[in-house]
């Protein structure tokens, strides 16, 4: 037994693997991997020494804040990284080396931001006599997506989840999941869920029967229309109806439009609406027509 433990007390050079672990990346650079996730050091210990580290789990950790690059590579020399490993073994070893000569080459990426808008695919369904008030609110309507400039040129939008709502008679707000595409994990997103709302309003019908208004009559002829108005369905809200007049409406007929004589009638187009109208139609979409000379 002395004699063993007279042998453990005594210096040995030996080799101990290293597990490899990369920390401090500066925030504007992505790292995806190294050339080496482990390093086969050489040391000078005692056989006690040798002994108990023998138990251990054996990681190193390489700055990756400190390394060069040359030519768009981002490398940890041979020098560096075994000034490193040096500091991190106990004062009761003595680095020897390693046996590798090449550098630790680092996978690395400049990171850029983009951004993207959202396409969101909610479908509402209202009640009956009930409708959407101004337009769709999307919070955020675009998102920002940071990560390799290759990576990054590939992707123009972000849809949301397909999700379906229906009898909605009052305003409405709904979280959708952003469908983040599963082979993108270099790219990171700013937001992963976003917010669809809609203000909802009851709504009535009105017909107003407005004058057709014919353009670009030919030189010497005149136009009759028959009949000469048309009429138009309107959807809003109560309140917006009551003072609707057939004045807040033009409808054209376009004379540029007709071909040949065989026409015997002219497609209508509604040209103008009152802003608070947001749901319109013509009953007719053409009116006939006589051209004669004058």
């Amino acid at each position: 037994m002395s004699w063993f433990i007279n042998k453990l007390s005594e210096d040995y050079t030996g080799r101990a693997v290293f597990d490899v672990v990369y920390m401090n990346v500066p925030d504007s650079l992505l790292f995806v991997g190294a050339s080496k996730d482990h390093i086969d050091v050489k040391l000078r210990a005692s056989g006690f020494t040798f002994l108990g580290f023998g138990f251990k789990n054996k990681t190193v950790t390489i700055d990756v804040s400190k390394a060069q690059q040359e030519e768009g590579t981002y490398f940890v020399p041979r020098s560096g990284y075994q000034l490193q490993i040096e500091k991190q073994l106990p004062q009761s070893m003595e680095f020897m080396g390693v046996d590798e000569d090449d550098a630790i080459v680092l996978e690395i990426y400049t990171l850029e931001t983009k951004k993207i808008p959202v396409i969101q695919r909610l479908q509402v369904e209202y009640s009956q006599n009930y409708m959407l008030e101004g337009d769709i609110d999307i919070q955020p309507d675009s998102i920002l997506i940071q990560g390799p400039e290759a990576f990054l040129d590939t992707i123009h939008s972000i849809q949301t989840e397909e999700k379906g709502i229906s009898n909605i008679t009052e305003n409405y707000q709904e979280e959708l999941q952003l469908q983040i595409p599963e082979n993108s994990p270099n790219i990171n997103y700013s937001a992963t869920t976003i917010f669809v709302s809609g203000k909802v309003v009851r709504f009535s019908e009105k017909i107003i029967e407005v004058p057709i208004s014919v353009i670009n009559i030919p030189e010497d002829f005149e136009i009759k229309l028959f009949p000469d108005t048309v009429k138009i369905v309107c959807r809003a809200k109560i309140d917006d109806l009551k003072n609707l007049e057939a004045s807040n409406f033009r409808v054209i007929a376009d004379c540029s439009a007709i071909q040949g004589d065989a026409q015997n009638a002219i497609l209508l187009q509604l040209v103008s609406t009152p802003e608070m109208i947001k749901d319109v139609r013509l009953m007719s979409n053409e009116v006939r027509y006589i051209l004669k000379r004058k």
